[in-house]
């Protein structure tokens, strides 16, 4: 499971106008930076969750696409995009402070747990696997959404 940083609140459906089921977006210049290497762990069917600017743990998707816009932004570097559909909702909905403080999360770029400057994607591992969320099928845990998506 994957926590993705839009604390800066970004409109993905404005920003991508064309594009379907946006979730999360990153340039080239943002994976060149170490805190950003478990992008490349993120896979179709990954749980994902995106915080925004509340800092708060809500919205669980499974991503259904990774791409490469092939576009060249201000830096000169592609832009890539996840694409998602929800699949599960926290609720009600936390402080990503308290809930990894709760679950004893320790991340190197979740520093005092939040996003470190620079981190976009953090994988959890199963640090989060006994979290008790809410499915259109009831109460699962991540753990038990990991397995029925695999």
């Amino acid at each position: 499971m994957f926590l993705l940083n839009n604390t800066n609140n970004k409109n993905y459906k404005k920003s991508y106008p064309t594009e379907s089921d946006v979730i999360f977006d990153i340039t080239e210049k943002q994976l060149g930076n170490i805190k950003n290497a478990a992008w490349n762990e993120l896979r179709e069917g990954s749980i994902v969750c995106v915080v925004t600017s509340t800092r708060k743990v809500s919205t669980f998707c499974k991503v259904t696409a990774i791409k490469g816009l092939g576009d060249k932004d201000a830096d000169g570097g592609e832009t890539f995009i996840l694409c998602g559909v929800v699949i599960a909702k926290l609720m009600p909905e936390s402080n990503m402070g308290l809930l990894l403080s709760k679950f004893s999360v320790k991340h190197q770029y979740l520093t005092n747990s939040k996003f470190s400057i620079g981190s976009h994607v953090a994988e959890m591992g199963s640090d989060l696997d006994a979290l008790q969320v809410k499915t259109r099928h009831g109460l699962k845990s991540i753990s038990e959404l990991k397995e029925i998506i695999s």
